[in-house]
């Protein structure tokens, strides 16, 4: 598809001012041709200016027809509406057709979370593995799980941005946002043999073959290890993020305390973490109270 779209040029803005990861930039382009092609194959438009709310509407409802999740949706809304409004600012377009599109309604989910119980139960047994093959898949769950940073925070965690004397990292996370977030003396140990065996490289984890981590490698570590040790069904890194804002919630942390620690710009989005722990209290009060099974009436 040539560049009539601008979307070499939208490609670098999200990468080079928005400091977007390579994974979100191709997510969102994806979308964006994706749209295009539609439009292009079933109406024949040939520039932006002839896309309309309406082609937009079509090529949404199609997908929605289809049995596509209003999430999926949802997301490909957001990276229209953020390429639209970069069209505007640079003035390459004069009209957003995206102001008569709104998203599906979603019930929202609660976060994917691994119990307490479990979580130490995997961890027990992780650090006593000391067989070296999975020596990096376990640190690298050790890290996420003891920082809750997410997959790019890690794959790009610098040597010279842990502190061992004062067991702190700093990471830069979305919109260029530094944060200092504590670490365990556990951790701080862990992360002490990477910047210390003496590699040239400036990030903290790497392949074994001595090259960047990538997402696809994290996903597999983590996700062999999960299925070794537990039977929850998704197994992502963001799984360990979860687990590790609500494990700081059910034990007393103040919400925006984990705000901070998680990077968020508002308090909304760490709000969900609260109805895990409302579910939790639930079915502690459902086993324990007298009237609360049916058993006990």
């Amino acid at each position: 598809m040539s560049d009539v779209f601008f979307i070499q040029r939208f490609e670098v803005y999200l990468s080079a001012e928005k400091k977007m990861s390579a994974h979100t930039v191709k997510a969102y382009t994806a979308d964006i041709n994706s749209c295009f092609k539609y439009a292009q194959e079933n109406f024949e438009i040939s520039s932006i200016e002839e896309l309309s709310h309406l082609f937009i509407k079509s090529w949404l409802s199609g997908m929605l027809s289809t049995g596509m999740d209003g999430k999926s949706v949802r997301r490909k809304i957001s990276s229209l509406k953020t390429y639209f409004k970069y069209l505007l600012r640079h003035k390459l377009l004069e009209i957003d057709p995206m102001i008569k599109v709104s998203s599906p309604k979603i019930s929202k989910k609660l976060p994917s979370f691994i119990e307490e119980d479990k979580m130490k139960d995997i961890m027990s047994n992780i650090i006593d593995e000391k067989n070296n093959k999975n020596e990096l898949a376990n640190d690298i769950l050790l890290t996420l799980y003891h920082t809750g940073i997410r997959l790019n925070e890690l794959i790009n965690l610098e040597k010279r941005n842990v502190d061992l004397t004062h067991s702190t990292i700093k990471v830069l996370g979305k919109r260029n946002k530094e944060r200092i977030i504590p670490i365990t003396e556990e951790l701080n140990t862990r992360l002490e043999f990477y910047i210390k065996e003496g590699t040239e490289s400036i990030y903290v984890f790497n392949t074994p073959k001595n090259q960047k981590l990538y997402p696809n490698y994290v996903y597999r570590c983590v996700k062999e290890l999960l299925s070794q040790h537990s039977t929850i069904r998704k197994k992502s890194p963001h799984v360990l993020r979860h687990t590790f804002a609500t494990h700081l919630l059910n034990n007393g942390s103040d919400l925006n305390a984990i705000k901070e620690l998680l990077g968020h710009a508002n308090l909304s989005a760490t709000q969900i973490y609260t109805h895990n722990s409302v579910e939790r209290l639930k079915s502690i009060h459902k086993q324990a109270h007298p009237k609360g099974s049916k058993n006990n009436l």
